[in-house]
This record gives structure tokens, C-alpha cells and sequence, in this order.
């Protein structure tokens, strides 16, 4: 290439030559590494001594001098005194250079020739060393003498002491380790290192008082990127409550589109009725500081207190949507056929009673994780479809379980239980043996999966608008396709599970739904309208269906500032829908069945700039309020039982900076891969 060929100069890199255990060695980038010098580079030999005696290495290699490092540690140049060979690389490697590698680890650099072939030299530096160990400290600690000048140049005590004293700090503090993969720790170890000598640390009284002020407006203007995104793609504000730790009600706001949830605050209703009305103001009140016609839709729960806000704010705001979360909605219908079904109530409670049955008893839990690699799973009551992540996971350890059960060991714990528990104990072991009971299980989970899928796609965060109509078409067809068939017990009860369906669906569904599915141009494609759409129903474009057409067009009427302005928005709906103009180009319609919607209206919106704009913003938007429920994980996070005297004013400056800190770092390429890859969400956490 014509840049950033790079021939390294002078020096060239070589690969290693296998040790002598015929391993391959690794000279990747970023490890020590074999080199060649060129001879008339500075050389600085080591002849000091330490602590009385002579280093044992330091009459075997000679240190070289090249370009200097920005600090003292790391990887240095040095070249073997036996076999005249240079290298790069850290302490550590000079010691397994010349006397190989502990055994059982790998010794990342070539074993020297001549030490290997020269038994008697080798023999010798292996005494000096282990004469250097016995009276050496800090040879002790880290295996080889460190008070000399190779150590002082590879900088490996000081290095090691400031390792010890972070990790002493975030181990006396009850600090996570995965914090250590966090963007922002490197930035305060880089800061710390650059700062003036004899730099000390904010105390606590600067830090929660003039440190987070200055912090949360510098977050505030690194914000500007997102919130200009409110003006092309428009927002949705989403809002929640919750009781803090202290008992106080809040309840939150935020501004959401494609880009992500920006926390903006959270206010404490305590002493303040959560009145219709008063949710209403806190929500108008947000609305005017984003710009109300940059909002779009105001998504809460579907309470109806928060229906009558929803009604208020739709009094001031004509253009703007009020939508209650899809995924409480599909959660009630989960609930709803729980109630309705008696084999489908009465599997989930013997399900339900298994998994209680087994987490209560510790002696009961430790026999069963001896044959499971899974643990059963109680999920807590605000767990979205708690029915099949229960019943799901019971299915999956299902073997782990029946051979508890019969273990000598669970006969003899039996024993000795009272008789209230032996009693437990056979009601569950009956469960667990009847084939009847796991058939419902099989049963519940296949009706019940394409419920589930919808319901975690809308869980997620991000555009997901344009989409929900179409898989609530698709889950009705597939649940039919499996209710209807000949050899499904229940199959009859299909007419009300559909019932169940299109009544939460009706009260769910707003215009806003119809407006992004017909605006979503794959929907349009032959591809897509011959795809076999299950249930047995035709697919059909969106404008050929009536119900669709008239949520079109009743969103369009409350968009549209006055009538003239709706006419002109149905004249280019028209033109989109008729594919005309740059609509009909064969490379336009083969884009729209492949592409974005939101980047496909962005290219090829420029014939009805009106529609487009309304477009992109609609199709932007989310579709439940789990952004907002997800922010108070992150209040319990910060406001917990340690931090119990926070005030809520620093709680919502915290909770500002977290989440806003997220969202800054999640659009950035270095959290989707490298060091920093993901480094909010921990590895180790096996929770769903």
C-alpha cells in the first residue's frame, strides 16, 4: 500500500526459532518480541552490583540503548552475552531466556543455544541464582533480584507496587473487577501519570459537590450529538415510576430514538397524589424542555392514571402519540391465558412448586447442581414472561432433576425430614414422574414461544416501530398453526386464546403502529408479499389492507398542522405507495426489500421530502418503556443499602452521568470490539 506500508526501517523483525520443547513461539504484536540491532547502537553494560552481591544475570546480558518509552516499565532492548542474539522484551523473559521456562508454562522466547548445549555453564548460573534467592528478600517476591539496574530499567518493583496498591483500593472498597475493563480507568490511570509530581487525589467533599457539578455539564455538552438527532428523527419520551430505597415514589423521564435512551431526570413525587393529572404535568414539563415538536409519542405503562396523562397531554399536544408499552401488554396476555386456562395455571404452579421446593432446601439445591450444569431459575414478579422462563428452564434441566430424585442421597434426606416435608418431598418427586405434567410443559412452551419472541424483541431497545405490526400478524399465525393441529390436546381452545390476542392487541394498537408499518418500504416487496405467511393468511401489501389504511390515515390527520398540510402528506403517501417516479427504478425496489428502512427513506426520500422526514422520524422510534425500567436497576445500583444517606439530588446527578456515560461509550467502535469491548455488562453474570 502506498501508506502505512511500514518497512520498520533499520529494524527488522524475525521469527523465533522453536524452544527446545519444539513449541512454537508467539511474536505477535503487543508480546516480547526477537529482534535484530544494528551493531553500532549505543550498548550500556551492567556490571552493578545490589544489596552486596552481584545479579546472577547481570554478567549474561547487556542492556541496549534505544528509543526511549514513555516510562520506565515495559518491554526494553538487550542482547545475550552467549548467543550475541538481541531481543525486545520484559524482565521476566531474561530469566527464561537463560534458564528456560517453569515447567508447564510456555516460554513465549527462545531458549538460548549455547546455555543449552553447555551443561557445566548452565549448572553454575542455576546456583547463583538460587544462592542470589536464599539471601535476597525481594528476590523472594518476585523470583529474581530486583535492586539492581536491569530491574530499574524494566521498572518491574514499581510496577508490581502500583498493581498491588490499585487492586488493594478496589478490594477494600467492594469495587468489581470488571471495572478494570472500563474506557474511563484508563483514562485515570493516563491522567494520574500525566498530572504534576506530587499530584494528590480530590477528597470526598469536592468530589460530591464542584467535581460532579463540572462533571454532569461536561456530560451534558458531550450529549450535543444525540439531542441533534431529536430534531431529524425526533424522540419518544418514556417514563416510568419506582420506589427509591428511602421509600420515596419517583418517576422518571427519558428521550429515546434509534441512537439510544438519554436519561434526563427524575423527580420525587412523595406527598403528591399520582393522579392522571399529575403525571400529565411532570410529562409536559419534559416535553417543553425537549421541544414539543420534536416529540413524537409519550410511551408509559399502561396503568390508568398514565392513560388519563396520556389523554391530558394529547389536549395540548395534538400532534403527539400517546402509547402504552407493548411488552406490559404481551406480558398481560401471558397472565391472561393463565387465568383463562386451567391446565396452563395448573402446570405453572406445579412447575412453580418444583423450583420453590428445591431453592428452599439447601440440601435439596446441592444434590441437583451435582447433576445439572444449569440451576433452576425463581423468577421475581416483575420478570417480564415469567410462565415460560420458568416452565422453559424446568423443561431444559429436566434430566438433572429426575435423576435427583432417585439418588440414594435423597432417599436418606428424606428420612430424615419431618413429616410436613416427607409428605413436600413425595408430592414432588410425583410431579417430576408424571409424564402427563411434562407433556403441559411441552405443550405451554410451544404455544407460548412465539408470545415470548415478540415480547424480547420489544424488550430491546432501538428502532422497532416500523416492525411490531407485522410480528403481531406473524405471532397470531404461528400460535394458530400450532393450536390447530390434529394431535394438540388443547386445540379447541384456539378461538379464545385468539380472543385473548386481539382484545390486548386492540387496546395496544395506535395509529402511530399503522403509520410506521405502511411506511416501512420492504413491506411493498413481491419477495415478501409471496413469503408463505403462517396461520395460513394471505400477505398483502399495507396499503391493501383496510384496518392498516385507516390508522394511516387518522395519523396523518393528527399530524398534519391543518387540512392543506394532510392533503399535501396523502398526495405523497400516494406517490410512494403508487411507486412513482425514483420509487419505480428497479435498484430502488430491490433497496427496499434489503436495506434500512430509515437509511432507504434518507437515500431515496428526496421526491416527497415531507413524507420522508415524517418517516424517518416514526420509524426511529422505540416501542415499550423498558428503557425507563432499566434505569432503575441503575438507581438501585448507585442509591443502595451502602449509600443509604445520598441525597436524591446527587442519586439523579449519578444516574445522569451513568447512563448518559453508557450511552456515549455504546456508539463509539471501541465498545463493540478490543479492550474495551462491552465493558458495562459483566462476563461473569449468568443472570437473564
Amino acid at each position: 500500500m502506498a501508506f502505512g506500508s511500514g518497512t520498520g526501517g533499520s529494524r527488522k523483525r524475525r521469527r523465533s526459532e522453536d524452544d527446545e520443547d519444539g513449541e512454537d513461539i508467539d511474536t505477535g504484536a503487543g508480546e516480547e518480541e526477537v529482534i535484530e540491532l544494528e551493531d553500532e547502537e549505543e550498548e550500556q553494560p551492567c556490571q552493578a552490583q545490589a544489596g552486596g552481591k552481584i545479579n546472577p544475570f547481570t554478567a549474561e546480558i547487556t542492556m541496549l540503548g534505544g528509543e526511549k518509552g514513555k516510562n520506565d516499565g515495559g518491554s526494553k532492548h538487550w542482547r545475550c552475552n552467549h548467543c550475541k542474539k538481541a531481543f525486545k522484551s520484559s524482565l521476566t523473559r531474561v530469566r527464561v531466556h537463560l534458564l528456560g521456562a517453569q515447567p508447564g508454562k510456555k516460554p513465549q522466547i527462545q531458549r538460548c543455544p549455547v546455555l543449552l548445549n553447555d551443561v557445566a555453564k548452565t549448572r553454575e548460573l542455576r546456583d547463583k541464582v538460587k544462592e542470589a534467592e536464599q539471601s535476597s528478600k525481594s528476590w523472594q517476591q518476585k523470583g529474581m533480584v530486583l535492586n539492581n539496574p536491569i530491574a530499574q530499567s524494566f521498572g518491574a518493583a514499581e510496577r508490581d507496587a502500583a498493581d498491588m496498591k490499585i487492586i488493594k483500593f478496589i478490594a477494600a472498597n467492594g469495587i468489581s473487577f470488571n471495572v478494570l475493563r472500563s474506557p474511563y480507568y484508563s483514562e485515570m490511570v493516563s491522567a494520574i501519570n500525566n498530572a504534576p509530581k506530587g499530584y494528590k487525589g480530590p477528597g470526598s467533599e469536592k468530589g460530591r459537590t464542584t467535581l460532579l457539578d463540572a462533571l454532569k455539564r461536561n456530560v451534558e455538552n458531550d450529549l450535543s450529538p444525540v439531542r441533534d438527532t431529536w430534531l431529524t428523527q425526533g424522540v419518544s419520551v418514556v417514563s416510568d415510576g419506582w420506589t427509591n430505597i428511602k421509600g420515596q415514589p419517583l418517576i422518571n423521564v427519558l428521550a429515546s430514538n434509534s441512537v439510544g435512551s438519554c436519561f434526563l431526570y427524575a423527580e420525587d413525587y412523595s406527598g403528591i397524589e399520582k393522579t392522571g393529572d399529575a403525571i400529565a404535568e411532570f410529562l409536559l414539563k419534559a416535553i417543553e424542555e425537549i421541544g414539543p415538536k420534536n416529540v413524537i409519542q409519550v410511551v408509559t405503562d399502561n396503568a390508568s392514571n398514565c392513560k388519563a396523562a396520556g389523554r391530558e397531554i394529547q389536549k395540548v399536544h395534538k400532534h403527539i402519540f400517546w402509547s402504552p408499552c407493548v411488552v406490559h401488554t404481551l406480558n398481560l396476555m401471558f397472565k391472561d391465558f393463565a387465568g383463562k386456562f386451567t391446565w396452563m395455571e395448573d402446570t405453572y404452579k406445579a412447575g412453580k412448586g418444583i423450583v420453590n421446593f428445591f431453592r428452599s432446601h439447601c440440601h435439596c439445591l446441592a444434590m441437583f447442581r451435582n447433576n445439572s450444569h444449569l440451576d433452576l431459575l425463581k423468577v421475581a414478579k416483575t420478570r417480564f414472561a415469567s410462565h415460560y422462563i420458568l416452565l422453559e428452564r424446568l423443561r431444559t434441566v429436566r434430566d438433572g432433576i429426575t435423576t435427583t430424585v432417585v439418588t440414594r442421597q435423597w432417599k436418606e434426606w428424606v428420612k430424615s425430614c419431618s413429616s410436613d416435608q416427607q409428605e413436600q418431598a413425595k408430592a414432588i418427586v410425583d410431579a417430576i414422574n408424571d409424564e402427563h405434567f411434562w407433556n403441559e410443559v411441552d405443550n405451554i412452551l410451544a404455544i407460548t414461544k412465539p408470545l415470548y419472541l415478540v415480547l424480547r424483541f420489544s424488550d430491546g431497545e432501538g428502532p422497532k416501530m416500523g416492525e411490531i405490526y407485522e410480528r403481531m400478524d406473524n405471532m397470531v399465525g404461528e400460535i394458530k398453526d400450532i393450536m390447530t393441529q390434529d394431535d394438540n390436546p388443547h386445540k379447541l381452545d384456539y378461538p379464545e386464546v385468539e380472543e385473548i390476542i386481539m382484545d390486548r392487541w386492540e387496546k395496544m394498537n395506535i395509529p402511530l403502529h399503522s403509520l410506521a408499518f405502511a411506511l416501512n418500504p420492504k413491506y411493498y416487496d413481491q419477495r415478501y408479499i409471496e413469503k408463505p405467511a403462517p396461520g395460513g393468511f394471505v400477505r398483502k401489501a399495507p396499503n391493501k389492507d383496510p384496518d392498516v389504511m385507516k390508522g394511516v390515515l387518522e395519523a396523518i390527520k393528527k399530524i398534519g398542522d391543518d387540512a392543506s398540510e394532510q392533503k399535501f402528506l396523502r398526495e405523497q403517501f400516494t406517490h410512494f405507495i403508487s411507486k412513482k417516479g425514483i420509487y419505480a427504478l428497479p435498484y430502488v425496489k430491490q433497496d427496499a426489500y434489503n436495506m434500512d428502512a430509515i437509511d432507504w427513506w434518507e437515500t431515496y426520500g428526496s421526491e416527497t421530502p415531507d413524507l420522508a422526514a415524517i418517516a424517518i422520524k416514526i420509524l426511529s422510534q422505540p416501542i415499550s418503556s423498558s428503557s425507563a425500567e432499566r434505569i432503575w436497576s441503575t438507581y438501585e445500583y448507585i442509591h443502595s443499602a451502602k449509600r443509604n444517606k445520598l441525597n436524591a439530588k446527587n442519586a439523579d446527578k449519578l444516574v445522569y452521568i451513568h447512563s448518559n456515560l453508557r450511552l456515549l461509550s455504546r456508539v463509539t467502535e471501541s465498545y463493540k470490539k478490543g479492550p474495551h469491548s462491552k465493558w458495562d455488562m459483566d462476563p461473569s453474570d449468568s443472570t437473564i
